[in-house]
C-alpha cells in the first residue's frame, strides 16, 4: 500500500516537474511543432491534475504546479513567436511520435471527462461529515476516478478523506495511527431522512494499512430514505449514535468517522442502492456530484 502512496504522489509531482522542464527547455523548429509539443504535454497535464490523488500529493501543490506549467508554456511562446509556422518537412513525418501520443492521451482525457461529467440524474442527499475540509478520494462513473465502479451496489460510491491547513491527508506518507488523518473522528451525519435499518458498532479501528475482509463495511449505518437504503461505513468504535428502528432526520449525528473494517486508511464510504432494483445509484451532496479531487467545505 505505501508503495501505491509513494507512486501517485511521484505521478502527481514528478510527472508535473518534468513536463514544465521539457516545456521551458523546448526548442522547436517552428510554431507548429510548439503547438503539437505543447498541445501534448498540456493534455498530459490536465490528466494527471484530474486522475491523481491530490489529497495525498498536496491539495495546494496541484495549484502551484499548474501555474509553473503555465508560467513555462507563456517563457515558451515567446521564445517561438518569431519562428516560421512551417518546416522544410512535414511536421507529421518529424514528429509521428508526437501526434501519436496527442491522439492517445486526448482520448484518455475525454473518457475521463465523460466519467466526471455523464452522471445519469443523481439522487440529492445531504452532505454527510461535518466540522472540516473534505475531499473526495474515490467519485465519479469510471475504474481511473472511483476503484468502486465495478460493483453493482457501489458503483457510484464516494470515498471521502479530509486535509488539514496544509492540504494533505494525513500527517506523513501512511502513518499507522489513524488519529494522524484529518478525517479521524469526523462528525458523520444523516444524508436524508429516513428510518435506520442497521447499525453495528464494536469492530476496532485498525492501524493502516491493515484491513479487516471478514467485516467490510466495519462500523456502519444503513439508513432507508425515500426508496433509497443508504450504507455509511468505515465508522470509529464505540461513535454509533443510532440503533436500528430509529428514525432520523437530515444531519442527525450517526457516528465518527473511523478506520474499521475492509479499508487502507480512514475515510467514510457512502453509497445508495435502489430498493427495488439492488442497483447502486448516482449521488449529489448539495447539488454538487462527488468525483474525485472535488472539495466539500463544512
Amino acid at each position: 500500500m505505501i508503495f501505491l502512496v509513494i507512486l501517485n504522489i511521484a505521478v502527481s509531482v514528478l510527472m508535473m516537474l518534468a513536463f514544465t522542464v521539457k516545456i521551458w527547455r523546448l526548442r522547436a523548429p517552428s510554431r507548429a511543432a510548439w503547438l503539437l509539443v505543447t498541445a501534448d504535454a498540456a493534455v498530459f497535464v490536465t490528466l494527471i491534475l484530474l486522475v491523481a490523488r491530490w489529497d495525498m500529493a498536496g491539495m495546494y501543490s496541484r495549484y502551484i504546479l499548474g501555474g509553473l506549467f503555465a508560467i513555462a508554456i507563456v517563457a515558451s511562446w515567446r521564445n517561438h513567436a518569431r519562428r516560421p509556422w512551417r518546416e522544410a518537412t512535414s511536421i507529421f513525418r518529424t514528429h509521428w511520435t508526437t501526434v501519436l501520443s496527442l491522439l492517445l492521451f486526448s482520448a484518455a482525457l475525454v473518457y475521463v471527462s465523460f466519467g466526471i461529467v455523464r452522471t445519469p440524474a443523481p439522487h440529492s442527499l445531504a452532505f454527510p461529515l461535518q466540522g472540516g475540509r473534505f475531499v473526495v478520494a474515490q467519485g465519479g462513473g469510471i475504474g481511473l476516478l472511483n476503484h468502486h465502479s465495478g460493483h453493482r451496489a457501489q458503483q457510484y460510491a464516494a470515498d471521502i478523506t479530509a486535509v488539514g491547513r496544509a492540504g494533505f491527508r494525513a500527517d506523513g506518507i501512511l502513518p499507522d495511527d489513524p488519529r494522524r488523518y484529518a478525517v479521524f473522528a469526523a462528525a458523520v451525519v444523516a444524508p436524508c431522512a429516513g428510518t435506520v435499518t442497521a447499525a453495528v458498532d464494536g469492530l476496532p479501528d485498525l492501524s493502516p494499512p491493515e484491513m479487516d475482509p471478514d467485516n467490510a463495511a466495519g462500523n456502519h449505518v444503513v439508513l432507508a430514505c425515500e426508496g433509497l437504503s443508504v450504507e455509511l461505513a468505515h465508522l470509529r468504535d464505540g461513535s454509533v449514535a443510532v440503533q436500528p428502528g430509529d428514525a432520523v432526520p437530515a444531519g442527525q449525528p450517526l457516528g465518527e468517522v473511523g478506520n474499521s473494517g475492509n479499508t487502507t486508511e480512514p475515510h467514510l464510504h457512502i453509497h445508495a442502492v435502489d430498493l427495488e432494483s439492488g442497483h447502486g445509484v448516482p449521488m449529489s451532496f448539495d447539488g454538487a456530484v462527488p468525483v474525485r479531487n472535488r472539495i466539500y467545505m463544512r
